[in-house]
C-alpha cells in the first residue's frame, strides 16, 4: 500500500498545507503566523481524528 493512499497521511498533509496557507496569508508577524498555524492544524488534524473516533460506535448499516 502506498503511503499517499493512507487516509491519515493525506489528512496530515492537507492540514499542514491549509494551516500554512492561512497562517502566511492572514498574519503579519512570525509569532502570530506560528500561533495561527498551530490552531488551524490542531483543529483540522486532531479534530478530524477525534470526530472519527466519535463516529466509530455508530456504523452505517
Amino acid at each position: 500500500m502506498s503511503v499517499l493512499r493512507n487516509h491519515v497521511v493525506l489528512m496530515f498533509l492537507y492540514s499542514v498545507a491549509t494551516a500554512l496557507f492561512f497562517a502566511l496569508l492572514w498574519r503579519e508577524t512570525r509569532r502570530d503566523q506560528i500561533r495561527l498555524f498551530v490552531i488551524v492544524f490542531v483543529a483540522l488534524f486532531i479534530g478530524g481524528v477525534a470526530l472519527g473516533w466519535a463516529m466509530f460506535p455508530f456504523p452505517i448499516k
